[in-house]
């Protein structure tokens, strides 16, 4: 129980910038073709001393969760566990699942964005930089992309990149 209330009181609920930015990762958890048992979504990153996690829920949320490995250590592991055994989960690479196994144990749903993550998991920047690689990789699904996009637009969702300079903290 300690694990759960240590996730709610660190977990902090993106605002409609979050959502704007990535409509296909908010989606891919409630379309059934894209997701067989509509998993929450979940893209990480980790290294030796923490794990970044943002969760894109079925119900619309977008939870940024970031802790220290010492501090799910003291909290208990229990929340951790269900999230890694009932999620899809979204790493930059194979680099990645060795400290999740080390603290943890590796997803049993697990996806590759295959690129390096540019910096450390608590720089948002960069962590967002990773969001845009997997939120391409859903927008190109097409029960997805016939949904966000106007049937001759889903074209151009293949090359054009996605658009930062708008884009808040």
């Amino acid at each position: 129980m300690a694990s759960n209330s240590f996730f709610l009181n660190r977990a902090v609920a993106r605002n409609a910038d979050w959502q704007v930015n990535y409509p296909a990762l908010a989606m891919a958890s409630t379309i059934d073709a894209v997701d067989e048992r509509r998993k929450q979504i979940v893209v990480a990153a980790a290294d030796e001393t923490s794990l970044r996690a943002v969760f894109f829920s079925s119900l619309g949320a977008i939870l940024d969760f970031h802790a220290t490995w010492d501090e799910l250590e003291r909290a208990g592991k229990g929340w951790l566990a269900f999230t890694i055994r009932w999620n899809r989960w979204w790493l930059p690479n194979v680099d990645h699942v060795k400290w999740l196994e080390q603290h943890a144990f590796a997803p049993t749903d697990l996806r590759f964005a295959n690129r390096d993550q540019g910096g450390a998991a608590g720089d948002t920047a960069s962590f967002r930089d990773f969001l845009d690689v997997v939120e391409l990789h859903y927008r190109r699904d097409p029960a997805i992309s016939s949904v966000l996009f106007a049937p001759n637009a889903i074209a151009a969702v293949e090359t054009s990149p996605i658009n930062t300079a708008m884009r808040h903290s």
